[in-house]
């Protein structure tokens, strides 16, 4: 990576570090924040998951990286100070891929489209897994698009290590892993590009069977990933009328009146760990699903807006926060609409990197469509959302001046 890039984008990491300073706090209260401190705390006490609860419901990679802000002590904001080096280094990884087919002032044009996207913003302040893992396939994507140009076996294993360190973060991309080579699998005879991706993600999921033999000690579940998918299906596919999906917490039921109707389950969860209240779940929401299958796909359509616009919400009143996403998702939407008729029609002509990521586009939203989304799930593949606009636009795309 050209050391001029960083002079180039600098203007974006002082603005990632003034809008930190202005929006960061110290304490943890929005989200998952909680427990991943939890995690990285119990890893300096020699365990992962509560062997009386088996709390499973995030991966490890994230809460080793705070191990040692946990065992030294130190404040949880100096944790998240790591946020806008995360993203910064991700436009960079970013412009150094679109450098391969573009000019670098389109390169340059580029990063700071991607690098001022404003969701971005929103997560500076929070001890959440999306900058960092934006980072991680930001980064992967540029080391698959070096193993298809020389194929060194340098770039195939640093591959598939980030994209091993990506799946025990986010666990969801340990599905996609799979999903992708089983395409790769199918297109193995004809398709040089799934040839050159099959072994990346094999490997990345060899190197994390570590995980998935301690997950499988602890459950009993062979590629058992995590046990929060059963609360996640629940209430993807609740049959109630004002239910749309979202997902709610055990103390949201209890204290919530609009979610009375879901205390009686609630009920029969009390006293069982998470793995048994995860069995539970999915039975209950595949009778859900069988039952009433016309409100299931309303459900799913509304799973599918959340993941791109991030609206709608079960019981939530309309906020000017969702702007954030939904302007700038409504233009990402409507350049992949443009991008799609180029895309088909000079297929044959598309590069290994761009058709890799379009590959893996598909199978993560696609997936993530069946089970609970909110916008910012789409941060972490949004830099092979955008690589394959900046492809369209530059490469396969021409402007003209209509002759008067």
């Amino acid at each position: 990576m050209n050391r001029k890039i960083f002079v180039y984008l600098l203007p974006l990491f002082i603005l990632y570090c003034g809008v930190f300073a202005f929006l960061a706090k110290n304490s943890l209260d929005y989200g998952d924040e909680p427990r991943y401190a939890m995690y990285a705390g119990n890893l300096t006490n020699g365990f992962y998951a509560p062997a009386d609860t088996r709390m499973l419901w995030n991966g490890p990679g994230y809460p080793l990286l705070l191990t040692p802000f946990a065992y030294f002590k130190i404040p949880w904001i100096y944790a998240k100070m790591l946020n806008p080096l995360f993203i910064f280094l991700a436009v960079c990884f970013f412009y150094s891929v679109i450098r391969n087919f573009a000019s670098e002032k389109a390169s340059i044009f580029f990063a700071y489209l991607f690098g001022l996207y404003p969701p971005f913003f929103g997560e500076f302040r929070y001890l959440l897994t999306e900058p960092f893992v934006l980072m991680l396939t930001t980064l992967f994507s540029l080391l698959v698009w070096k193993w298809f140009g020389n194929r060194k076996p340098g770039w195939f294993l640093g591959a598939a290590a980030v994209f091993a360190v990506i799946a025990l973060t986010k666990v969801f991309f340990g599905y996609v892993a799979l999903g992708v080579m089983n395409i790769s699998l199918a297109a193995f005879a004809w398709s040089r590009t799934m040839r050159l991706t099959l072994p990346i993600y094999a490997l990345a999921l060899a190197l994390c069977t570590p995980y998935l033999f301690y997950t499988y000690n602890l459950t009993g579940k062979v590629f058992r990933w995590a046990n929060s998918g059963g609360s996640v299906l629940y209430w993807m596919y609740t049959p109630d009328a004002n239910d749309f999906g979202s997902w709610f917490s055990d103390t949201d039921v209890a204290s919530r009146p609009e979610l009375a109707h879901h205390r009686a389950f609630f009920e029969e969860l009390k006293g069982l760990d998470y793995e048994q209240r995860d069995q539970l779940m999915k039975k209950k929401a595949i009778e859900n699903i069988r039952s009433n299958p016309r409100k299931m796909i309303l459900n799913y359509v509304s799973n599918v807006s959340r993941l791109f616009l991030n609206f709608p919400f079960s019981y939530k009143y309309q906020r000017p926060q969702t702007l954030l996403y939904l302007v700038p998702n409504s233009l990402i939407l409507g350049a992949i609409i443009f991008s799609l008729y180029p895309l088909i029609r000079l297929r044959r002509l598309l590069p290994e990197g761009v058709v890799h990521a379009c590959s893996i586009a598909i199978v993560f939203i696609g997936g993530q469509s069946l089970v609970y989304a909110e916008a910012r799930y789409l941060c972490p593949i949004l830099p092979f959302v955008f690589l394959v606009i900046a492809y369209t636009a530059t490469n396969l795309v021409k402007v003209q001046k209509l002759e008067q």
